[in-house]
């Protein structure tokens, strides 16, 4: 498994939200930081990006401002439509290939796909269909995929490391394998102490540590996706019961596995997308007023 593929993986254990933001005429917006990867599709107008990191940036019609770990930033224009989608993330970790990244940046000149991605998401925000909120979440985490892989070659998304690369690709291939250091070593052909070592460097997290994160991500994937019952989301994620799952549920994700099924629960300050009135003001839940 490529670090692409794996940070797609486990940003679907958080929740997806999107809206489409216009306004026609001054227009300025704050974005508080949040735990999560977002994006701005700029689809009319110019914009410009304002944050603590660098200097302010102008964004025109087709780039996108890109957030892979959801830091404050505010954007004002005149005569802007602005496509808004982040994964708000339960786990307060960014995946190590992230932080790699500049916090908020501006990515210009022909994603792949991006037009035809942006159109998608619009229509199903305007439409509400059924199967709408799986929908949504599908597609903001393409358009997330596209902006990195355009971010980056593909070359940087691989694991330098083959060894460690296999042993990635094994957690995710089968979570409810009995794992241990002992295990993932003896497979690797290294000592544990080496293969720890390297595992951490690479992935930036222990390996047993990766482990609960593959495993939860996997429950909190089956809770969005299925209607599964909890006894087997625990079995299939690698938990002997159902007691020790919800157990080490609630402790990376704050509540019991039963209420974030039902859910929203994206944490506080982060708005329930059903309310237009909400949808408005953007995923971040943002302060937002009319430039005067």
């Amino acid at each position: 498994m490529d670090l692409l593929s794996d940070i797609a993986s486990r940003i679907r254990g958080g929740r997806a939200f999107a809206c489409q933001i216009g306004e026609p005429g001054p227009w300025r917006q704050r974005f508080p930081s949040k735990t999560g990867i977002g994006f701005h599709v700029i689809q009319r107008g110019t914009v410009w990006l304002t944050s603590a990191e660098k200097p302010p940036e102008r964004a025109a019609a087709g780039d996108v401002i890109f957030l892979p770990t959801g830091a404050e930033h505010a954007l004002h224009g005149e005569d802007v439509t602005l496509l808004s989608g982040c994964y708000h993330l339960a786990d307060p970790q960014v995946h190590a290939a992230l932080r790699r990244l500049p916090p908020v940046s501006v990515v210009t000149g022909g994603i792949p796909r991006l037009a035809e991605l942006s159109t998608l998401l619009s229509d199903d925000l305007v439409a509400d269909r059924p199967g709408a909120d799986a929908n949504r979440a599908a597609l903001v985490g393409l358009v997330v995929v596209q902006v990195l892989r355009h971010a980056e070659t593909a070359d940087a998304w691989a694991l330098p490391d083959p060894v460690i690369a296999a042993a990635v690709r094994s957690l995710h291939d089968d979570p409810r394998a009995p794992w241990t250091v002992q295990l993932l070593s003896s497979q690797a052909g290294m000592s544990r102490t080496a293969f720890t070592r390297r595992f951490t460097i690479l992935v930036g997290k222990p390996p047993m540590a990766y482990v609960r994160v593959v495993r939860l991500s996997t429950a909190a994937r089956m809770l969005r996706e299925t209607d599964a019952p909890l006894t087997a989301i625990a079995r299939q994620s690698g938990y002997a019961n159902e007691f020790s799952f919800a157990t080490a549920f609630r402790r990376e994700y704050g509540i019991s596995p039963g209420r974030f099924r039902i859910g929203p629960h994206p944490g506080p300050g982060v708005p329930d997308l059903q309310d237009a009135a909400t949808r408005q003001r953007g995923p971040w839940h943002a302060e937002d007023h009319k430039a005067r």
